[in-house]
C-alpha cells in the first residue's frame, strides 16, 4: 500500500485530494480542523495501546486498500480491535473501501465469508434519488424544464459540495441533478441528520447544524450526538433500512433531512466512505460515538459470519 501522503498533492494554492478529485484550500480554519482531528486520532491510538499484544477480534481484508485514520470506518474498526489485512488469506471478512461515486463491479474475494459493500456500485445523486422514490414512495427529484420556482442543483459526484438553489424552469445539463428544496431550517441554521448505518441499522445520529447561507458547505457550526429513536420513528427506521438494502450499503453514512412543510424525511446523499466523527463534535462525544459504532460493527460482522457458517454444509 502506498504511503498516506501520496493521496494528497499541493496544487493551485490548496491540497488536491486524489480519491475524491477535490481541491481543499489551505486556510486557518482548515488547519485548525486538521489539528482537532489529530487530537481525536491520537486519543484513539493511545486508548488502543493495551491491546497491542492481544488477539484481534476479527481479521478484515479491505479492498483495494484499508481506510486511513480520517475515515469513520477506521475509528470504529480500530476501537473494535479489528486487524486490517492486506490479503484475503485467513481473513474473517472483507470490506470494499474506495472513495468513488461509481465503481466497477467487483467480485468478493471469497463466497463463504462476509463481504461488505461489494455490491454498492453507484452512489450518484440520481441513483440515490431513484432508490429513495422506490422505497419511500415520494419524490426528491424535480424536472428542471417544467419546475416553476426554487430547486436545488448539484453535481452527481460524491463529496463535491457544490449544491445551489436556482430558479426553474431551466434546461437540464448533463452531470447535474435537480431536486426539491427541503425546508430543514432550525432557527437561523439548517439541520442535517447524518445517520451512520451498519447492516441497515442506525446506531446513533449526528445532528449537524450550519448557517442558512452555507447550507451546502462542507462545514458545521455545531454537532451533537443523538439517539436514533428520538429523531426517527420506527417506520422511518424500517424504510431507511430497506433503502440501505436496495443501495447494497452495508456500511456508510446517509444524510437525512426532515422537511418542515410536510414532516417527511428525505435521503439526499449516501457516502460509503464517510469521514468522521464530525470535527466540531466534542472529543468526549467523538469517543462515545466510536464505542457505539464499534459495538454495532462487531455485531454485524459476527451475525454475517454466523449466517455464513449456518449455510456452509458440515464436512
Amino acid at each position: 500500500m502506498k504511503p498516506w501522503w501520496t493521496e494528497f498533492r499541493y496544487r493551485d494554492g490548496g491540497i488536491y485530494v486524489r480519491a475524491t478529485d477535490t481541491l481543499v484550500p489551505i486556510t486557518l480554519s482548515h488547519t485548525k480542523d486538521v489539528l482537532i482531528w489529530f487530537g481525536f486520532y491520537a486519543a484513539e491510538i493511545i486508548r488502543a495501546l493495551p491491546r497491542l499484544f492481544s488477539k484481534p477480534s476479527y481479521n478484515l481484508y479491505c479492498q483495494p486498500a484499508p481506510p486511513r485514520g480520517w475515515y469513520l470506518f477506521w475509528a470504529a474498526a480500530h476501537r473494535a480491535g479489528i486487524n486490517m489485512k492486506s490479503s484475503a488469506d485467513h481473513a474473517d471478512a472483507a470490506m470494499y473501501f474506495e472513495d468513488q461515486t461509481l465503481k466497477a463491479k467487483t467480485p468478493p474475494p471469497f463466497t463463504d465469508r462476509p463481504a461488505l459493500n461489494y455490491l454498492c456500485d453507484d452512489i450518484s445523486k440520481s441513483h440515490v434519488a431513484d432508490i429513495f422514490k422506490t422505497v419511500f414512495g415520494y419524490d426528491l427529484s424535480v424536472d428542471p424544464s417544467s419546475h416553476n420556482g426554487p430547486m436545488v442543483r448539484k453535481s452527481e459526484h460524491n463529496g463535491a459540495h457544490d449544491g445551489a438553489i436556482i430558479q426553474g424552469p431551466i434546461k437540464a445539463e448533463d452531470g447535474w441533478v435537480y431536486q426539491r428544496v427541503i425546508d430543514n431550517q432550525d432557527g437561523d441554521h439548517v439541520l442535517d441528520l447524518r445517520c451512520p448505518t451498519i447492516g441497515g441499522t442506525i446506531p446513533h445520529i449526528y445532528l449537524k447544524r450550519r448557517p442558512l447561507d452555507q447550507r451546502f458547505a462542507n462545514m458545521n457550526s455545531s454537532c451533537e450526538l443523538a439517539q436514533t429513536q428520538d429523531w426517527l420513528s420506527d417506520e422511518e427506521q424500517k424504510k431507511l433500512s430497506q433503502f440501505c438494502a436496495a443501495m447494497h450499503l452495508d456500511w456508510g453514512g446517509i444524510d437525512v433531512l426532515r422537511d418542515n412543510s410536510d414532516g417527511r424525511i428525505y435521503v439526499v446523499d449516501v457516502n460509503k466512505t464517510d469521514m468522521g466523527p464530525p470535527i466540531v463534535l466534542p472529543l468526549r462525544e467523538k469517543m462515545r460515538s466510536t464505542a457505539i459504532l464499534a459495538k454495532a460493527l462487531t455485531q454485524v460482522i459476527q451475525a454475517k459470519i454466523d449466517a455464513a457458517n449456518k449455510d456452509t454444509p458440515a464436512t
